[in-house]
């Protein structure tokens, strides 16, 4: 941003001056290259804004009077909205194209039954300290069946993970089976993409079957 020096008066008053350290404040450059804050001159120094031109004044972290013109900060403000849209923008076809990615991975999995994707939640996952979701780091998306499945010697029941028997470690339910769902670049949710490696091995018949 464009800003412009101001040298204030030998002394101020205290008060006024921490008034000032307060936000930006509205001033109108007077003939002469004089702005004038609540009473107090405070002069231009170098390059200034022709008189009549409306300004804000403000403190600067090192403790200078600067200003700077109306048309300036909305010229700033414009070019820091149009970056936040295009960034805004960016990560919405990043989620989309991430989302698109997921769903043709998961279609691969053509299991018998139905499924869904789920966690084994943790205790640490839940925590004050946590996102309370029952992640941890080494949490991964498991194939989670709503039917059971029998296959040769794979047997599973409805509510079993595709990697896990009944008698195994299918998780405590302490937070929920089924895991959150990922949400697009418009927001709309969608089904995670299954990251268990050994869910992805036991499905491989299946996935082979649907290439």
């Amino acid at each position: 941003m464009l800003t412009h020096q101001l040298e204030g008066p030998p002394f101020l008053d205290p008060f006024w001056f921490n008034r000032m350290r307060q936000g930006q404040h509205a001033a109108v450059v007077s003939p002469g290259g004089v702005v004038s804050v609540e009473g107090v001159p405070l002069r231009l120094r170098g390059d200034a804004p022709a008189p009549g031109q409306a300004v804000r004044v403000w403190i600067t972290s090192s403790g200078y009077f600067v200003c700077a013109t109306l048309d300036e900060i909305e010229r700033v403000a414009q070019a820091q909205r149009e970056a936040q849209e295009l960034e805004a923008q960016r990560r919405r076809q990043q989620l989309n194209a991430l989302r698109a990615d997921t769903e043709a991975f998961n279609a691969q999995i053509a299991l018998p039954v139905r499924w869904d994707v789920g966690i084994k939640d943790v205790l640490s996952g839940l925590g004050e300290n946590s996102w309370g979701d029952g992640r941890s780091k080494a949490t991964v998306e498991h194939i989670y069946l709503l039917e059971p499945l029998l296959a040769g010697r794979l047997s599973r029941l409805a509510g079993d993970f595709l990697c896990t028997a009944a008698a195994g470690t299918n998780g405590k339910r302490w937070s929920t089976k089924v895991v959150e769902r990922s949400h697009d670049g418009e927001g709309t949710p969608y089904q995670p993409k299954v990251t268990c490696k050994a869910c992805l091995a036991l499905a491989q018949r299946w996935i082979k079957e649907s290439s």
